[in-house]
Parts: structure tokens; C-alpha cells; sequence
């Protein structure tokens, strides 16, 4: 017989299915009369080996949660470099647990740097390998079905800041074999004694990352084609215009055929792997350097140029631990560890544009995502006059002292969460509260809160039509706001699951993605009693 569990998650797969309309709203949406009330429930995950972590990544692509690096049961001591996959629960089928052993991709995505290019080309490769190397607080984002990695600390006691002169790292979910991308040859300069080249970030740990599926579109090039060519046809082929009626109405089915009649062998042929062709935008930000200094910098590597470009710094101190994550066309920012205490109290917001302008050189056009201004900053209400030329410049108005706002923190979890019907949410959850005068080598005190910060809805659905309902008869719609999370069990009976995961800190998270909209994964962290955790949580909202 089929487990509470199992026949929850079927009837939640059976009503996801189903046309969203107003009336299914109303669980995400508040009423007029009503506060808004929101509630979420935790599910631990099951039928897992334990796999006791601290500072390692996790991403989630198609369905499995993918974790790497990080310190095992006693700190400073690594982990391997394989990665660890974890099948998450869908409907009755339960999680999985699988290792993939460190493997380089026989095609390198990168071109092999000589010596003469770069200077120090065959001791830059001697010296990184093929593989990355075994390492602890590194940052990881996804883009497409890869998983890209960038920095962290390494050696013998993990005490090494890896400088590895702008190199991301990449992992193929479909073949589950690692390659890299080096900063292109024209942004290699020359590199001073910490590593610090003029086209790349420094090396650094415990910094944020995020993965944005743009620029996704090119213009096609002269003796070559673009992933996505402006104005292309079949097989990325430039259009023009047809000579005869017949022309324009056959097309390119003598190529392709018909859809009740394809040839195969020839889609076959001309289907392009979307990944190998290169998109997207891996952001870096923040985190701890060589010296010890922590950073503020913002960076964004273009996948497909394979070129760093600087973003505005953020506002504030230099910190690592930060929590960062993208809403639509919007990066956040929220907490850190500056040195002295955790950061709170402020939502640091970077808009996000595509750059497209004209390549004289190519021929073709070309598009690169950049920032639109410097950062702003929603402030919590503290009794000070803030003007446009402060640093943290509020968004609009300072939050008035009625608004509730999460404690400061760091090492937490901050992902952005579709819930349907167009509306979204920033989820803020766990984190550090108050560090060990220890530091490393023991705990500071925990939060076990959740939260959630309500960002502007989709266009023309049904969470902006509510919006402008509340509006127009004066109400507020809860939008720029925090509200504090009521957590409960995701099955009443299931025991194990119904404290939570409980106060911790230096966790991995990462969305569930298409398998579950409105889910968190969360793995592993760091407990108030020193111990690492090896369990695997699911957060659903609503």
C-alpha cells in the first residue's frame, strides 16, 4: 500500500496539472478582508545515505540534486571531488543516491592556452589538472543542464585560497564529465603576486554565485553560425526571400520533410547541443580573498565569449557568506559575515540588462548581459534620514517600524520561487545569527526561521490582476515586504520531519526547478552542537 507520503505527492502532481485560474490562487494570494497568511512545510528526505557537509554546493538539474565538495564530519578535512547525486522524490518514487568519480570530457570547451599565448600557459595547465580539485567554499550556479564552478579554498588543511586565474569549472549533467573554460586569450594580462589579472576575479571562498540563461540569442556570424542566428531558417540558414509561389510554399521540406513525414537522419543532422554552443551568464560576487581581505566586486562571465566584465561593487562592507539569487531580470542580495558581526537589515538589489550591439569584426551582432545603474538597497526602518546620495539608498520609502524584517545572518539560504499564477518570492531561510569567537574550528548560534519577500508579479496573470484590485480599492498587496514563514510537516504523520531541519548554518540549497515549482532542496550545514549534518530537507511554500 502506497504511503501517505506518496499519495500526497501524487494528488499535488494531479492539481499542478491542471489549467491555473484565479479561484486556485487563493492558497498564494491574499483575500481583501484577510491578512496574508503564508505556510510552508518541510520534508526530509529519505532512503539516503547521510552525507555530513559544510561549505559544498548544490544544484539541481531535471530532477537530481547535485552535490560537491565541502568538509565531511570534522572541519578542515575534504571531501573527494566526485560528485554526489541524490534522485529526488516524484510521485511514488522514492530518492536515489549515486557518486559520479571525477572524469574529464575528451573534448575540451576551452582551446588549449601555449605559452606563447599567455606566458605561463604549460605551467597554468600543469598546475590546475583536468578535474577540479578537492575544495571547500567554492560557488556553483546552473545554466542549461551544467553545472559551473568557480573559486574556493584547497590544499592540505583547506586553508588555500585556489587562485586559478579566472577558470570556471564545468559539469555536464548529461555525461557527467568535467572540462573548463578559461578567460578568453584577449582578457589574459598579467597577473601579480596573489593571482589578480586585469580580465578576471581573484581567487576567493565563500562567495555567492548564479547562473542566468542569458544572452541566449546571436546574430549569425561571417563563415559561421550563431546558436540562435537573428532571421535564420532551418539548420540556422539565413532567410530570403522566395523567387516563386512554389518556393515559399515547398520551404525546406525537401530537407526536413513534413511533420507526418520527417527525415530523421537529416533533423538528426543538423540538431545542435544547445550547451556545447554556449549561453548564459555565470555571476560571481563577494567572498574571502588571499590576504584575508573580503570582498564587494561583482563579476560576470560570459559563457560564450569566455570574457570576465566587472559589475558594480555592492554597497556596504566586504563580506563572504552572503546569499545571493536572481528574480526575473533583478539580482538580491541579503546578509554575510563582514568580520566583526552578520550583515541584516538591508535587500541590496542590481538590475540586469542584454547588451546587444553591432561586431564590426564578425560581422554579426552580439549580446552580453551588464548592469543598469549601481546597486540600491531596501533598508529596514531605523529613525534615519536617508538621501539619493547615500550608499544605501532606499528602493522607494524606508521600511516603516510596523514592517517585520528576518535577523541579520550569514552561511543561509536565499532562492527565488515561482508559486504559480505569476507571482514570486525571495525565500530566505536558516543562516548564522551570532559567529564563534572561534571561529572555524567551532559553532556560533543558529536560526531555524523562514521567510519570504514578496517581489513585483508577471505581467498579465492572475497575481498582477490581484494587485491591481488591492490597489484600486486601496488595499496593499504585500509587494517589497517580508512575512515570516509558518512551517509545519509536509505528512502530519511523518515524525521525523515535523521539528524541521532545525537551527543551522552553513547549508547548500538550490530550487527544485520543473519537478516542484514551489520546492527547496537543502542539504547538510552546521548544528549549535559543532556537528556537521548529513541530511537532505525539502521546503515547499504554500
Amino acid at each position: 500500500m502506497d504511503t501517505f507520503a506518496s499519495l500526497k505527492r501524487r494528488t499535488t502532481d494531479l492539481l499542478s496539472s491542471l489549467p491555473q485560474s484565479l479561484p486556485a490562487m487563493a492558497a498564494h494570494l491574499p483575500s481583501l478582508n484577510q491578512p496574508h497568511v503564508l505556510r510552508g512545510t518541510w520534508e526530509r528526505i529519505s532512503s539516503v545515505p547521510a552525507l555530513p557537509r559544510t561549505s559544498h554546493s548544490l544544484d539541481v538539474v531535471a530532477g537530481t540534486a547535485y552535490i560537491f565538495g565541502g568538509e565531511a564530519a570534522n572541519p578542515r578535512e575534504p571531501v573527494d571531488n566526485s560528485v554526489h547525486a541524490v534522485t529526488l522524490p516524484s510521485g511514488s518514487a522514492g530518492a536515489d543516491y549515486y557518486a559520479v568519480p571525477a572524469r574529464m570530457d575528451e573534448v575540451p570547451l576551452s582551446p588549449v592556452v601555449t605559452k606563447d599565448q599567455a606566458g605561463k600557459g604549460e605551467e597554468l595547465e600543469l598546475e590546475l589538472g583536468d578535474v577540479p580539485a578537492a575544495r571547500v567554499g567554492h560557488a556553483s550556479a546552473v545554466i542549461g543542464s551544467r553545472i559551473f564552478v568557480f573559486g574556493g579554498r584547497g590544499g592540505k588543511e583547506m586553508s588555500e585560497v585556489l587562485e586559478e586565474r579566472g577558470r570556471v569549472w564545468v559539469f555536464d549533467t548529461k555525461t557527467h564529465l568535467w572540462s573548463y573554460l578559461d578567460p578568453a586569450v584577449a582578457a589574459l594580462g598579467p597577473s601579480g603576486p596573489d593571482g589578480e589579472g586585469k580580465g578576471w576575479p581573484r581567487g576567493r571562498s565563500y562567495h555567492a554565485a548564479v547562473g542566468v540563461e542569458k544572452p541566449d540569442q546571436f546574430g549569425e556570424r561571417s563563415g559561421g553560425k550563431g546558436k540562435h542566428p537573428g532571421g535564420a531558417g532551418a539548420g540556422g540558414k539565413p532567410l530570403s526571400r522566395a523567387e516563386t509561389w512554389r518556393e515559399w510554399a515547398v520551404g525546406d521540406s525537401d530537407e526536413v520533410g513534413i511533420p507526418q513525414r520527417p527525415i530523421v537522419g537529416r533533423i538528426a543532422a543538423e540538431a545542435k547541443d544547445e550547451d556545447e554552443e554556449g549561453f548564459g551568464t555565470f555571476i560571481v560576487h563577494a567572498g574571502c580573498l588571499a590576504g584575508g581581505e573580503r570582498a564587494s566586486d561583482t563579476w560576470a562571465f560570459d559563457v560564450r565569449s569566455r570574457v570576465w566584465q566587472e559589475l558594480p561593487p555592492a554597497p556596504g562592507k566586504g563580506r563572504g557568506g552572503t546569499a545571493l539569487c536572481v528574480s526575473k531580470s533583478k539580482l538580491y542580495r541579503f546578509g554575510g559575515f563582514n568580520g566583526e558581526g552578520e550583515e541584516g537589515g538591508q535587500l541590496d538589489v542590481l538590475d540586469l540588462v542584454v547588451d546587444t550591439f553591432d561586431d564590426q569584426v564578425t560581422g554579426g551582432s552580439e549580446a552580453t548581459v551588464t548592469a543598469r545603474g549601481a546597486w540600491r538597497s531596501l533598508v529596514q526602518y531605523s529613525g534615519v534620514e536617508y538621501t539619493a546620495e547615500d550608499a544605501t539608498a532606499p528602493l522607494a520609502e524606508t521600511a516603516s517600524p510596523a514592517d517585520a524584517w528576518p535577523g541579520a545572518r550569514s552561511v543561509a539560504s536565499l532562492e527565488a520561487l515561482n508559486v504559480g499564477g505569476g507571482r514570486e518570492y525571495l525565500v530566505l531561510m536558516l543562516g548564522e545569527r551570532d559567529p564563534s569567537g572561534a571561529g572555524h574550528a567551532a559553532a556560533g548560534k543558529f536560526w531555524d526561521d523562514v521567510w519570504v519577500f514578496q517581489v513585483p508579479p508577471q505581467g498579465n496573470t492572475a497575481a498582477s490582476l490581484h494587485d491591481a484590485v488591492l490597489h484600486a480599492v486601496g488595499k496593499k498587496s504585500g509587494e517589497g515586504k517580508w512575512t515570516k514563514v509558518e512551517t509545519g510537516p509536509y505528512d502530519d504523520e511523518d515524525d521525523a520531519s515535523a521539528e524541521g531541519p532545525g537551527p543551522r548554518g552553513w547549508i547548500a540549497s538550490a530550487p527544485m526547478g520543473e519537478l516542484e515549482e514551489n520546492g527547496i532542496v537543502v542539504w547538510g550545514g552546521l548544528n549549535g552542537e559543532n556537528k556537521r549534518l548529513g541530511d537532505g530537507w525539502i521546503f515547499r511554500l504554500g
